[in-house]
């Protein structure tokens, strides 16, 4: 298994998206066993060029094969298991929201050190809170 870092392709043409528009839609490059496990989302949404042409690469990480083909258009990187690791941490930390909350690697996530109150919208209630760093709870939203 190797791990890799690929980006858009255009969905026919296979070029890039950081060389031309995506024309005819998005797509991955078609790599031999291609698993996605995480994105740079923490840098999204990505700028494009008057033309629709991004201006960098949204980077997709995953793994494939080890006999895959990695010299493909849209392969941006092949990693080291320890640079693979490294990146995922880096990219998790990213997207923490707020220091008090606890993070899952394996799922990419944070979740807030107190449960949200059984009354709350989300939990099928009818209170609408957010997220009090000062206080490390949830309180009602104004």
């Amino acid at each position: 298994m190797k791990h890799i870092c690929i980006t858009e392709v255009d969905a026919v043409t296979k070029i890039p998206c950081t060389v031309e528009p995506q024309r005819t839609g998005p797509s991955m490059p078609v790599i031999k066993g291609l698993s996605i496990i995480w994105q740079d989302k923490s840098t999204w949404p990505v700028s494009t060029a008057p033309d629709g042409t991004y201006l960098r690469a949204p980077k997709y990480y995953g793994t494939c094969d080890d006999d895959a083909d990695t010299s493909i258009a849209g392969v941006l990187q092949v990693l080291t298991e320890e640079e693979y690791n490294a990146a995922k941490i880096a990219e998790h930390e990213a997207r923490k929201p707020y220091p008090s909350w606890i993070g899952y690697l394996d799922t990419m996530t944070w979740g807030a050190p107190v449960a949200r109150p059984v009354d709350a919208i989300m939990n099928g209630g009818n209170v609408r809170y957010q997220w009090d760093e000062a206080t490390v709870n949830w309180i009602p939203a104004e």
